[in-house]
């Protein structure tokens, strides 16, 4: 529930973590009328890159992606930030019921599968979000620490989630609780979400980006699936047992992505 002593751009900002949080994950656009909260390893390179081409289409041009670099980079001028517009703007459009305020999420289990397997395993070895980690753990780079090693101890340390995004539960990085959502789609049925909330945003088909086709890279997991056993699934689920049981009232109040009327 919201304080009403603090602003709605305020406390959302508090729930993600930070403001620099907040502008490097929020992007939005006043004209068009969106706010996208992304979730990392959860359809936000193709949503962003998507939202990128649908802006240059509805302009008569042509948006090439030739990495992934300007989906990262918040001061290309392309998509705004809450900095950008400034947070007392940001907090009217929340409270704006004609803004489209939208988000994706995806099975705990497997984005924390693509999480440990592109930033934390020991193929990742001295990757800047397993060193902070390791850093922060007291223990060596060299030491192999498991899927299930790193769900449990995430049950057991005050304060861990926060350490990186990648380990935030999405129901914090999109401040579920709080944001009045127009969409929620699914990371598993993006190809059929992502057109439904981007004609609501341009009115019109626009082009999608998917940088498994277009770069031969798979930023989200999206093409590898996880084999997780029993034990794994289990201490996952406890972990983020939030988001299981926020994707459990997605499915009830967001039929086919939109709110229920």
């Amino acid at each position: 529930m919201l304080d009403p002593e603090i602003s709605i751009s305020d406390a959302v900002t508090k729930v993600v973590g930070s403001r620099a949080r907040m502008n490097y994950f929020t992007y939005l656009d006043e004209d068009l009328g969106f706010i996208y909260f992304s979730v990392p390893v959860v359809a936000n390179v193709r949503t962003v890159g998507s939202l990128l081409k649908g802006m240059a289409h509805v302009e008569g041009k042509v948006f090439d992606l030739p990495s992934i670099k300007p989906i990262f980079d918040r001061n290309n001028g392309l998509l705004s930030k809450p900095g950008h517009v400034g947070f007392n703007a940001f907090g009217r459009m929340l409270e704006d019921d004609s803004m489209i305020k939208f988000a994706f999420v995806r099975n705990p289990v497997e984005r924390f599968s693509a999480v440990y397997r592109n930033q934390f395993s020991i193929n990742t070895k001295h990757g800047r979000q397993r060193v902070k980690l390791f850093e922060h753990l007291g223990i060596s780079l060299d030491e192999n620490l498991s899927m299930v090693d790193l769900a449990e101890i995430l049950t057991e340390e005050d304060g861990l989630y926060d350490i990186s995004p990648q380990l935030m539960p999405q129901r914090s990085m999109i401040a579920y609780d709080l944001v009045d959502f127009d969409f929620i789609g699914r990371h598993e049925r993006w190809e059929e979400d992502y057109p439904a909330i981007a004609m609501e945003i341009f009115g019109c088909e626009t082009p999608v980006f998917d940088p498994t086709t277009e770069l031969n890279i798979d930023p989200e997991g999206t093409k590898i699936f996880a084999l997780v056993d029993d034990e794994t699934r289990a201490a996952v689920e406890e972990a983020y047992a939030e988001d299981c049981e926020m994707i459990e009232e997605i499915e009830a109040l967001f039929p086919d992505g939109f709110a229920e009327s």
